[in-house]
């Protein structure tokens, strides 16, 4: 099967071939396994239909073609294999209509591909139920009734682990949520029962219907709420055993929906990761020798498992580094001997007791090989058995019990692992937390807990903890030892003042709390911290902040914590339902538009930045009397002086989105976006171009959706922004603007001509930068492949042949920002979330980029450009495309790699010719109006004129 980007020839060979063995398919096997056949090829052509929308017409016709043939040779039944969306694709490009294709792509992008149902009164439909996509209305033509019927590929059971709790009386609780997509819960009748192993036989349990908000975030249906589809369920796995004849020893969670006559089966497959931990716990053994169990993985979902042991330790104790462990009791066997064993180590043997029922064993030997810090030495117990067999040796009481008899904090602890049997667990030093607070009004978390170490070895320093991501890093503002004992506190301040423009919130993302410590070599060490005691059970916690959304979660067996810190907002509003009814809202209003206030947003309100900034603040200098707002992505976003922040897609950017007088924006508004009227819409863009936008972006590299959006978008502006004439011919055209585009300069450059000595020491200062080190600052931008996530400039090799000279910066292109991963490393600053990059421009001695718009506004600062452009043949020739000779005009050297870029740099090419007079045309071509003054012309056409 070629690839969907292959040509139409490989894809016409591919089907020639298909059709080559449907022939003897035909002739040779039975009518159900070829019309399965038909459905894997037909499986696979999918991809290449929704590959229609980055190809051409004769691509489509290839598809058309083949599409026709499968469906006539296998026949309608074989559409009943595919769901909904994919029965209407397929039938659409057998009709060969292209461009109803193209609007199914386009919704599906934009909507995603839930929706409505409806009765219907066709005995073949799944459900009796009909389905109603958004898109039905919008098609040329309407498509065939019976495609849109709901088969059983379109009902499947979607199931979801969420408690898994045995009580003090042996009783277990299984608690979960199951529905039908596109169904009502409450109109599912809804079954859970055990299936034991190799037995079609269910016996039903007693369920309980309960309501969840959490299932509609996980659900991201868009067209209704799947609250009322948790449930708990009860088991006594006392009366297990009577399940089959002979006794089963495994059983399956089986979970049954009903509609109408239509009826689905599944397993738990899945788990909620923040409610229950991968290794169930484990309750008290049963009688004779016996308990039942808990396991999950994705193939055989959840199930209960009896398991049998052959001698069950009845008493543990851990006293330092000295281990005792009973057995018999109440009756059962006592081994000969015991053991702890560890992979690739010696095998350690316990000391039997006078009585012979008790086993003792110091391991102060193997503590003395164990390092300090984060390595764990972990020991299976073992028992020699009478009858001369070794055998893990199991634990008779749950592992709630094990927890009390081993203190889980110190350095030697036991553990019971998921199938009940003992382990020891050392490690040098083992720090976890047992109570975690915010204190809101001072934006402080606290965290306590506790550090265990090894007796004998040198009492440690007080914990030092972080919060870490890929993208950010977070010390504690204080820590300190609340006893002797090992007991500390940790505080962490939840706003930062990363870059010295004032405090804000914490950047989005999934923080790891971790313990930082310098080991023997000097070399910085982290480990993660976990969860114990009274924190555990109440995980996950949810901490109210007015700036952020906080969830402490434990994650992995370890119940490793991790904070989350997202943008603030309900469960309900973060839901696709949620988001729905909030844009239904929107579309509805009819609230009057409020000519004293603007919207302003630029790259999707990651930052507050760009021209739209300068624009804002001119504002605020000759119209104080506006109203700004600021679209913000999360409140780590910093506004202008005397403007107000907006959450994206809250209540009140919905609001103002359909009521203030002036709308700015640097990007695009979302696909739902409509602008009414009486507002102005002021469209800045975000650079001159060199590589091709908009509807001259190749197919290849654009969505259905992207291009239909640009065209709505550009219908809406009622001014284009400028700063040439080169791009306002360009930027017209890319777009398909019919107005004037207003030729004023880009207000973002205004302040690289202004004050810019005082500017840039002060912000060299604030970013650390000696006076005098050079600052090579790196900005490359992004491709339409989904590379530039990690940059082609290798810092280790640049900054190696730079030498400390040299300081090296790296801001990162807005869309893949969240992909980057730059903590943990001091080869270079990342700048990327940096509030102002003309504050970088002005720190900065020399720029590198590849095919960014940052060339045109750097150009202005006067410095050295550099390129480093490794693949500057494929994204001018394929990928993208330039609109000008990049390689004749660019006012620098290009590099094809690293070395070769550092060696440009040191002989400063860029200082010399032909580049000094390249330099000078291209500015003179590109930069003619950047004078200080483009946001107040761009205030006085707008704002000051109507005024």
């Amino acid at each position: 099967m070629p690839l969907p980007a292959s040509d139409s020839a490989a894809v016409r060979r591919w089907l020639d071939d298909v059709f080559v063995a449907a022939a003897v398919m035909r002739s040779e096997a039975p009518t159900a396994e070829a019309q399965q056949w038909y459905g894997r090829r037909l499986a696979d052509l999918l991809s290449h239909v929704e590959y229609i929308q980055h190809s051409d017409q004769d691509r489509f016709d290839v598809l058309r073609n083949g599409v026709s043939a499968m469906l006539a040779a296998a026949g309608p039944g074989v559409l009943q294999t595919m769901d909904v969306h994919q029965r209407v694709l397929l039938s659409l490009t057998r009709d060969g209509r292209r461009g109803d294709v193209l609007l199914v792509l386009t919704e599906l992008q934009d909507e995603g591909r839930s929706y409505l149902t409806a009765p219907t009164p066709d005995l073949t439909a799944a459900g009796a139920l009909t389905a109603v996509p958004g898109y039905l209305p919008l098609l040329s033509e309407p498509v065939e009734p019976s495609l849109l019927n709901l088969s059983a590929v379109d009902l499947p059971v979607t199931a979801r682990l969420t408690r898994f709790v045995w009580a003090a009386d042996g009783l277990l609780t299984i608690g979960g949520w199951a529905y039908l997509p596109g169904v009502d819960p409450a109109d599912c009748v809804l079954e859970v029962g055990l299936r034991p192993q190799g037995s079609s036989v269910v016996t039903a349990l007693a369920v309980r219907r309960e309501q969840d908000q959490r299932v509609d975030a996980v659900a991201a249906d868009r067209c209704r709420s799947y609250s009322g589809a948790a449930f708990t369920a009860s088991v006594d796995p006392r009366t297990l055993q009577g399940l089959q004849p002979g006794g089963a020893k495994e059983w399956a969670v089986q979970v049954t929906l009903r509609v109408g006559a239509f009826s689905a089966s599944d397993l738990i497959r899945t788990r909620d990761t923040d409610l229950v931990p991968r290794r169930l716990p484990v309750a008290g053994t049963a009688s004779d020798r016996t308990r039942v169990i808990g396991v999950m993985d994705a193939a055989d979902g959840l199930r209960l498992k009896a398991v049998r042991y052959s001698c069950l330790a009845s008493s543990l104790k851990v006293a330092g580094q000295t281990v005792r462990v009973g057995f018999g009791e109440s009756g059962g066997v006592v081994p000969d001997a015991l053991y702890l064993d560890s992979p690739g180590g010696p095998r350690l043997e316990f000391r039997r007791e006078t009585g012979g029922t008790r086993f003792t064993i110091d391991t102060a030997s193997a503590a003395g090989e164990l390092p300090a810090g984060a390595r764990e030495k972990r020991w299976t117990v073992q028992a020699l058995l009478p009858n001369g067999r070794v055998e893990p040796a199991g634990w008779a009481g749950s592992g709630t019990d094990l927890a009390a008899a081993s203190e889980q904090t110190a350095a030697l602890r036991a553990e019971c692992t998921g199938y009940g049997y003992l382990q020891l667990s050392l490690r040098a030093q083992r720090l976890s937390v047992s109570r975690a607070e915010l204190i809101d009004e001072a934006g402080l978390l606290v965290l306590e807990g506790r550090l265990g170490w090894i007796p004998g070895r040198p009492d440690p320093e007080v914990p030092e903890l972080l919060l870490t991501t890929a993208r950010n890093e977070v010390r504690s503002s204080s820590s300190r030892w609340l006893d002797e004992t090992g007991r500390f506190r940790t505080e962490f301040s939840l706003v930062q003042n990363k870059w010295g423009h004032g405090e804000s919130a914490l950047e989005t993302g999934h923080y790891r709390i971790l313990r930082a410590w310098t080991d023997a070599t000097g070399e910085v060490r982290t480990a993660r911290v976990q969860a114990l005691g009274r924190l555990l059970g109440e995980l996950p916690a949810r901490m109210p902040h007015k700036l952020m959304g906080l969830e402490l979660v434990g994650e992995g067996n370890e119940q490793d914590l991790v904070l989350r810190v997202s943008a603030p907002g309900t469960a309900d509003q973060r839901s696709a339902r949620g988001r729905q009814l909030a844009i239904a809202g929107y579309t509805a209003s009819e609230a009057p538009v409020d000519p004293e206030t603007v919207l302003f947003e630029t790259f999707d309100g990651k930052s507050c930045s760009d021209s739209g900034r300068a624009i804002s603040d001119a504002l605020g200098d000759r119209r104080p009397d506006l109203h700004r707002f600021w679209a913000v992505a999360d409140y780590s976003v910093q506004v202008p002086p005397n403007c107000t922040p907006v959450l994206r897609e809250s209540p009140e950017w919905f609001r103002l989105l359909a009521t203030a007088g002036y709308l700015v924006n640097n990007n695009n508004f979302p696909h739902y976006f409509r602008k009414r009227p009486g507002q102005f819409y002021l469209q800045t863009w975000h650079g001159t171009p060199l590589k091709r936008i908009g509807l001259d972006t190749p197919v290849s590299g654009s969505t259905a959706s992207y291009r239909a959006l640009i065209q709505r978008e550009a219908a809406a502006w009622d001014m284009l922004l400028a700063q040439n004439e080169f791009a306002a011919e360009t930027l017209a055209a890319a777009f398909g603007y019919q107005g004037e585009p207003a030729v004023f300069g880009y207000p973002r450059n205004d302040v690289l001509t202004t004050d810019a000595s005082s500017r840039r020491a002060e912000s060299r200062g604030r970013l650390g930068i000696a006076a005098d080190r050079k600052v090579l600052l790196y900005m490359p931008t992004w491709r339409d492949n989904g590379a530039g996530a990690d940059p082609y400039l290798d810092f280790e090799a640049a900054a190696e042949q730079l030498g400390p000279e040299y300081a090296l910066l790296y801001r990162g292109h807005h869309k893949i920002a969240g992909r980057r991963k730059t903590t943990g490393q001091d080869l270079y600053l990342d700048v990327t979330t940096h509030p102002e990059v003309n504050d970088l421009y002005l720190a900065a001695d020399l720029l590198v980029t590849d095919y960014s718009s940052a060339m045109f506004d750097f150009s202005v600062t006067g410095k050295p450009i550099y390129f480093l452009t490794p693949d500057l043949a494929r994204y001018r020739d394929s990928e993208r495309g330039f609109y000008f000779d990049f390689e004749a005009q660019a006012p620098g050297p290009l590099a094809s790699d690293t070395d070769g870029l550092a060696a440009s740099v040191l002989a400063a090419e860029a200082e010399k010719e032909p580049y000094v007079s390249r330099y000078r045309e291209f500015v003179c071509r590109y930069a003619p109006l950047e004078d200080g003054i483009a946001a107040h012309r761009v205030a006085g056409a707008i704002w000051m004129k109507q005024h």
